[in-house]
């Protein structure tokens, strides 16, 4: 009986789950035909485990130095390697129909978002705002985003404190499981089955920070707690806001309490190194801010200055 040859795979990846996805493909006896990563990942990272550039070198996989993967030159160096099939993890480009038409067996994608809610940028931060389940998703990648056939999914309920870090780390893990289960139909090159989305349930979200994370005061105080956790993800810029022109993060767990005295933004002192903020309805409990890049008491905005200080949506 003739040996079915390895699947050839170009593969797209980025981050901690693309270099295991990427190492779990060789370790079934995949042929990784070539790498492209993102532009932000060229550089050696050491053995840190995120840098898919970094974990292609130490495979000693083709690595594409393209930065726009829908370039003609780049289309005919994939055409020429003849892949069987086109792998996406956490690649952050639009992919277009003259790549897609090349590998012969189809091209999918692994999103974390449960299609076809949350398509598009920053589904984690977008689950936690709207309150609503997170997931990981495996779709077969057509012309539009993140819109192509489901092939396997799972859904992550949010914990209460759920945050940015929390969620995306838990996603991390839930999809290198789902991968995993699909790696003897990779392996076989047996097509999986798909079902269609359901676009009437689709929700989608440009590549733009979420109102450009800055906190609006004139909410209610449990979307601005929400929307705290959504940022919290250090060392990465927590939710701002302004104090007397000077720029303030805000990094969770914060509190939501009652009802205050006072407008929207609206600063207090209320004990223990903490501040009350009067929100459009309820306020908010903060116990620390970061001034200046270093964490310090919230109360230190309250210390000198105007009686009522408070804060704003920009920094005049």
């Amino acid at each position: 009986m003739t040996r079915q040859p390895p699947p050839r795979i170009l593969y797209l990846g980025y981050g901690a789950v693309g270099c295991t996805c990427m190492a779990e493909l060789v370790a079934a006896g995949c042929e990784i035909a070539g790498v492209l990563c993102r532009g932000s990942d060229r550089a050696e990272d050491g053995s840190s485990g995120t840098s898919v550039w970094s974990a292609a070198r130490r495979l000693g996989l083709r690595l594409f130095t393209a930065t726009d993967p829908n370039a003609p030159d780049f289309v005919a160096a994939v055409r020429s390697l003849a892949p069987d099939l086109l792998l996406s993890v956490q690649y952050d480009r639009i992919l277009k129909p003259p790549l897609l038409a090349v590998p012969g067996r189809g091209a999918y994608n692994l999103h974390f978002g449960p299609l076809p809610r949350l398509r598009g940028c920053f589904p984690t931060k977008w689950a936690i705002l709207g309150d609503e389940p997170a997931g990981v998703t495996l779709h077969a990648i057509d012309p539009g985003i993140d819109s192509g056939d489901v092939v396997a999914q799972v859904l992550v309920p949010l914990a209460a404190d759920e945050t940015d870090e929390t969620l995306y780390r838990r996603l991390e893990r839930a999809a290198l499981a789902l991968f995993r289960e699909q790696l003897p139909w990779l392996r076989e090159l047996r097509q999986p089955a798909r079902r269609p989305q359901d676009e009437a349930a689709a929700t989608y979200h440009p590549k733009q920070i979420p109102y450009r994370g800055i906190i609006d005061w004139q909410r209610e105080a449990a979307w601005i707690e929400r929307f705290i956790r959504a940022f919290t993800f250090p060392p990465h810029p927590a939710a701002r806001t302004w104090c007397d022109g000077e720029e303030v993060q805000v990094r969770a767990p914060v509190a939501v309490g009652d009802a205050l005295p006072g407008s929207p933004g609206e600063i207090s002192p209320c004990g223990g190194g903490a501040i009350a903020v009067c929100c459009g309805s309820g306020s908010l409990r903060i116990g620390e801010v970061i001034l200046g890049g270093s964490a310090q008491p919230a109360s230190v905005l309250t210390r000198g200055g105007p009686a009522r200080r408070r804060f704003t949506a920009e920094p005049g």
